[in-house]
């Protein structure tokens, strides 16, 4: 039993909380939803995935509200995409439109469903460009359906590094030096391609020291060696900079003496600096007629006399060739006396000539080389104890004053295996089965060549497949491949037949066609397997669908082949038969299919059985194509077809409305299927028609407004009274339509009246103005609503 004073409290806690709830209701009562707010406006997914969308209720207390799970969702389409609570699941491909609602308030969210990218391939791995050069990389996707196409022009590319190279639809362009990784993206998938632009091997320059007078300038000369031994001046395409700027600065080369002291001028070109010591002095400054001198020991004239001149502050100068110190950091590669520099043996080493507290120093190369060339041989050789067992090789260096020489006797031959392959004056002798690596090095480079005795690079079957008739018999025989030669080792494989009821084969290879249909021959070799398909008595007549194709540039072409066997009946045979190309340049074929490549004739050809049938392709670069109809205005819901025509240089002409590619800049506006245009939303769009590589592009006007007006434009009315209100839309050509309900129709002051499809009704006592809008046109009716 509760006690009196208690009682009363909670009596009086009770008619509080009530009084409180009474306010927060009367309050809540008070406000009103001014619109919705949605978190995604568009949303893009492929068929499969799901998005959520939050919406949010705007009062016009400027309060809001997560009312996502209390709106009602609805989708237009849901073939395309379904909708449950905000979260917006894709069927289909296609476009949907999302509507949410919350007292009376709709609000739209246009949803984009493309299939899903199951893969994403590029057709390059590296590039290397130099600066202002381009290059294109090639996307292909395949979906999940396993259809593919190429998606370069629709991926979402980026650099991470914009500075070193940029990327536009797949086409790199090097901006400055450095490397760059090169993202391509479609769907979930993507691929990176890393860029280096302006790498070099090495960057060198005519001088390595420099002695000024105040305010003179001496010019330096840079140069870059690419991988491949090419050289280029990239004097004025470094970049230059001095560790002290008030004692000497640079400009593309160009080194003037502002202070007595020392500074270290260094130059930059693509991942390489090179630095060149500047000393800045009032009194005197030193130079020598060369600073950078090349030898060979097979010259008689293996000396150079250099002079060193002294200049001083009154221009004056004296030769102190005689008096200067004169160093080598390397005499077993060159002497120097008195300027005399004398080359001794192969290297490099640096002279320096001293005086009066001045230096200057003089690069001396030796026989040294840029690179070496191993005459008509790669990486791998192959020899044989019973075949080409000896095998001389010829060495050439290029030195870095640009001349070669044959240094196949001067240089050093080293074999990792002598008891495989001895090497000596790059003479080479096999002794043994196995590898072994032969070096060879000369002026400071090396060359590597993997030497192969009687190891087969890899073995392989003479004939992938065959077909003979009934009776019929044929020697199938395995190679081993050694480099660019082979041998024939069938009588070392193991022979067998999945089927001994249609081909039989001897343990010399030998197959004999049993009965009607396939069989697989197997041979084992050196614990390899190879195999070959046999086709027995499978065709006796073979025919395929065209025998003439025109096609434009990256088009395809199913042919489809029919093959009919001894008793007369037909079969498609497309997939069994051999195909192939006089020119894949032209044109390449795969299963019948034919992609063409560029421009000329080839022909197809199709084999089967013992037969053949010839396709003759021509592939035209196409000279243009043309839409029907340059520009088309139509009405939300109606729909125009645009025929795109292909002419090519010979003349010919094609309807390719259903092979060409189409797109539209505004799914909004606009949607596009093989040439049929339907007008979806008021606005401006852009279809374009793409075939081979020529495109042509239509102006789509949805909905365009002379003006719009309502048949009442003020009106007077008590609560509860309804009216309907028409509104009608005047196009550009004249032509006139109800849009009452396609039309948006907005009341500023619910309270007062209220609107849908025109119907206006009065509410309470006040003033407001609706507001009608359509295909981007607006207009308004005045509302007047008395008390009863």
């Amino acid at each position: 039993m509760l006690k009196p004073r208690l009682t009363k409290y909670m009596v009086m806690m009770l008619v509080f909380v009530l009084s409180i709830s009474n306010v927060g209701l009367a309050a809540a009562a008070d406000k009103e939803l001014s619109k919705i707010v949605v978190s995604k406006n568009e949303v893009a997914l492929e068929v499969g995935e799901s998005s959520s969308v939050t919406a949010t209720g705007v009062y016009t207390d400027a309060s809001t509200s997560n009312i996502t799970v209390n709106a009602s969702w609805s989708s237009d389409d849901t073939a395309v995409a379904t909708v449950y609570n905000g979260t917006i699941t894709a069927k289909g491909e296609g476009q949907a439109t999302v509507i949410v609602s919350y007292e009376n308030k709709p609000q739209s969210i246009q949803v984009n469903v493309t299939k899903k990218v199951k893969a994403l391939t590029k057709d390059k791995q590296t590039i290397d460009i130099r600066k202002g050069e381009s290059e294109q990389i090639t996307l292909t996707a395949t979906y999940s359906d396993n259809s593919s196409e190429s998606v370069s022009d629709i991926a979402e590319w980026s650099s991470d590094d914009d500075q070193v190279a940029t990327v536009v639809n797949g086409k790199v362009t090097g901006q400055s030096a450095g490397t760059a990784l090169i993202t391509g993206k479609v769907g979930k998938q993507s691929v990176t391609v890393e860029v280096n632009v302006e790498v070099v091997k090495r960057i060198d320059t005519d001088k390595k020291q420099v002695n000024l007078l105040l305010n003179k300038s001496d010019k330096v000369v840079l140069t870059a060696t690419y991988p491949d031994g090419t050289t280029m001046d990239v004097t004025s395409l470094a970049d230059w900079s001095s560790s002290d700027e008030k004692v000497a600065d640079v400009l593309k080369g160009t080194i003037t003496g502002y202070a007595a002291g020392s500074a270290v001028i260094t130059a930059k070109y693509g991942t390489k600096t090179v630095s060149i010591d500047v000393d800045v002095d009032r009194t005197s400054n030193l130079k020598v007629d060369e600073q950078k001198l090349f030898f060979k020991l097979s010259n008689t004239d293996r000396s150079k006399q250099l002079t060193l001149t002294a200049i001083y502050p009154d221009s004056s100068d004296a030769d102190v060739t005689n008096t200067a110190v004169w160093t080598s950091s390397n005499e077993k590669v060159a002497t120097v006396y008195k300027g005399q520099i004398t080359a001794i043996g192969q290297g490099t080493t640096t002279v320096k000539a001293s005086y009066s507290g001045k230096t200057v120093e003089i690069t001396v190369d030796v026989d040294t080389a840029r690179y070496l060339d191993v005459v008509d041989v790669e990486d791998k050789l192959a020899m044989s104890l019973t075949g080409t067992k000896e095998k001389e090789l010829t060495v050439n260096a290029e030195y870095v004053d640009g001349s070669t020489e044959n240094v196949t006797s001067k240089a050093t031959w080293t074999s990792s295996d002598e008891d495989i392959v001895y090497v000596s004056a790059g003479k080479l002798t096999a002794y043994k089965s196995g590898q072994a690596t032969i070096t060879v090095a000369y002026g400071g480079k090396t060359v590597k060549i993997t030497v192969s005795v009687d190891v087969p690079d890899k073995y392989e079957m003479q004939n992938k497949k065959k077909s003979i008739g009934v009776g019929d018999t044929f020697t199938a025989e395995v190679l081993a491949v050694y480099g660019n030669t082979s041998k024939v080792v069938t009588e070392d494989v193991e022979w067998s037949s999945s089927s001994d009821k249609v081909a039989e084969v001897s343990k010399d290879g030998e197959v004999k066609g049993i009965a009607v249909g396939k069989a697989t021959i197997t041979a084992k070799v050196d614990g390899k397997t190879l195999t070959m398909s046999v086709e027995v008595g499978m065709a006796s007549g073979l025919e395929a669908d065209v025998n003439f194709i025109a096609l434009a540039s990256k088009e395809t072409q199913q042919i489809t082949l029919t093959g009919t066997d001894e008793d007369g009946n037909t079969l498609d045979v497309t997939s069994e038969a051999t195909w192939k190309t006089s020119n894949a340049r032209v044109a390449d074929v795969k299963k019948g299919l034919v992609t063409a490549n560029g421009s000329g004739k080839v022909n197809i050809t199709a084999e089967y059985g013992s037969q053949k049938v010839t396709i003759a392709i021509e592939v035209d670069v196409i000279a243009r194509i043309e839409a029907s109809e340059p520009a088309v205005s139509l009405k939300s819901g109606e729909t125009a077809d645009i025929t795109v025509v292909a002419y090519f240089n010979d003349g010919s002409e094609r309807d390719v409305t259903d092979k060409a590619e189409w797109k539209t800049n505004s799914y909004k506006v606009a949607q596009v299927t093989k040439g049929k245009i339907k007008a979806v939303g008021s606005g401006k769009a852009k279809v374009t028609a793409k075939y081979g590589s020529k495109s042509v592009t239509v102006a789509i006007d949805v909905d365009t407004l002379k003006y719009l007006q309502t048949d009442k434009v003020t009106l007077t009315m008590k609560p509860g009274d309804k009216v309907t209100v028409v509104a009608t839309a005047t196009y550009a050509d004249g032509s006139e339509a109800n849009v009452s309900k396609p039309a948006l129709w907005k009341s500023s002051r619910i309270a007062t009246a209220s609107v849908k499809d025109g119907i206006i009704q009065a509410n309470g006592k006040g003033k407001a103005t609706i507001t009608v809008s359509y295909a981007g046109v607006k207009t308004k009716v005045t509302i007047v609503v008395e008390a009863k």
